[in-house]
């Protein structure tokens, strides 16, 4: 079973609904998918899986609340993939978190407000992993101007670290979408949907390569 899990320092950048969309594409292409939701004060992947399962919206992602990594160890058990949603600033069970990962998404907006802390923790992450192959930085709630996701592209480079080729934009349309429990891949807006896609083949890509590796070690 792999481990995925997406991680922030700061709220209001997407964790949650990449997390969704990850979700809703593994378990499109076969796998058993389990979200496992650390952030306890929002909910937000178990009451959107709740909302998926009344309106009954295929396929069906099982999603539950987690406090402990010691409940993540004994819950996985027929999954295929643990997707994790982390607590919206993080700790050190983030850190314990990121150590069981086989990969780690952080997502960040274009604005150096945003990217200076997740900068920070991925730093931090990647000296206490001992690497940085299984970290990826996402750009998302991106707006309309290139020159500052180039600007963006061009710091998360100097950094060294890996990022994803798409971006999640910023449309109130994927709020829509979530609040009735679908995730964006399932929109009806052709641009939201096709967005979403491209986002989640990326992700999937990532996901894939992780288990290559694991499997190599």
């Amino acid at each position: 079973m792999q481990v995925i899990s997406f991680v922030g320092q700061k709220g209001g950048v997407g964790k949650s609904s990449l997390a969704r969309v990850m979700a809703v594409a593994a378990a499109r292409r076969g796998q058993k998918v389990l979200i496992c939701d650390f952030d306890l004060e929002q909910l937000s992947c178990v009451e959107w899986a709740a909302t998926r399962l009344k309106n009954g919206v295929e396929p069906e992602v099982d999603a539950r609340a987690f406090k402990s990594l010691k409940k993540l160890r004994k819950s996985t058990e027929g999954f295929d993939l643990a997707v994790v949603d982390t607590r919206g600033l993080a700790d050190e069970l983030t850190t314990d978190l990121c150590r069981e990962s086989d990969l780690v998404f952080l997502p960040t907006g274009t604005s150096m407000d945003d990217l200076r802390p997740t900068l920070a923790l991925a730093r931090a992450l990647a000296k206490r992993r001992g690497g940085v192959a299984k970290i990826v930085l996402v750009l998302t709630m991106v707006g309309k101007s290139e020159r500052q996701m180039e600007q963006a592209r061009l710091v998360i480079e100097q950094a060294g670290f890996d990022l994803l080729e798409q971006t999640w934009p910023l449309r109130d349309g994927f709020q829509a979408e979530f609040d009735a429990g679908r995730a964006g891949s399932e929109a009806s807006n052709p641009y939201l949907r096709d967005s979403a896609r491209a986002l989640e083949q990326a992700m999937l890509a990532q996901v894939d390569l992780a288990s290559v590796a694991a499997a190599a070690r």
